[in-house]
């Protein structure tokens, strides 16, 4: 009996609007960091256009770059 997963590779998924990410390619880039009171903070862009901001490496925010560009998330 052959496994599904043996059959159809899974795709990695953006975890703001859930688009596929294209393989071997960078996913994220750093747009800005800085230092403030509260820590580090960086902005960056992924492949697919969702912006997310990062507190010391924990996601504070994300705006989807998706068709549906209305969703942003606070955390």
């Amino acid at each position: 009996m052959t496994s599904a997963a043996k059959i159809a590779p899974t795709v990695d998924r953006c975890p703001v609007c859930h688009e596929p990410t294209p393989a071997r390619r960078q996913w994220w880039t750093l747009r800005s960091s800085h230092r403030t009171s509260e820590g580090e903070v960086e902005y960056c862009v992924g492949g697919c256009g969702c912006l997310v901001v990062l507190v010391n490496g924990e996601l504070v925010k994300a705006h989807s770059g998706a068709a549906d560009s209305s969703r942003t998330q606070d955390r």
